[in-house]
C-alpha cells in the first residue's frame, strides 16, 4: 500500500474509534515498508538522474509516510 492509502486507513480507523494496538502495529509496519521502498526507488532515480517530477512525487510520499510514523509513535494506549 502507498503512504496516502495507509494514511487514509489510519484516519478512518481513528475516526471510527477502532484504533487498537494490533491495527496500529500493522499500519506502522506497512508504512515503514512503504517508506523504505520509496527511499530505495528515490535513490535509484537520483542516481540515474531521473525525472524531477517523479523525484518530487516520491519525496512527498516519504515525508507523508514519515509524518504518519511519527504520529503513530506519539500514540498512547490506556
Amino acid at each position: 500500500m502507498s503512504c496516502p492509502s495507509l494514511r487514509q486507513r489510519y484516519d478512518e480507523e481513528k475516526k471510527k474509534g477502532a484504533l487498537t494496538f494490533s491495527t496500529v502495529s500493522e499500519i506502522y509496519q506497512d508504512v515503514e515498508g512503504s517508506v523504505a521502498a520509496h527511499k530505495a526507488e528515490l535513490e535509484q532515480l537520483m542516481k540515474n538522474n531521473g525525472n524531477p517530477q517523479q523525484i518530487e512525487h516520491l519525496q512527498g510520499h516519504i515525508v507523508e509516510g514519515e509524518g504518519l510514523l511519527a504520529e503513530i509513535e506519539r500514540l498512547r494506549f490506556h
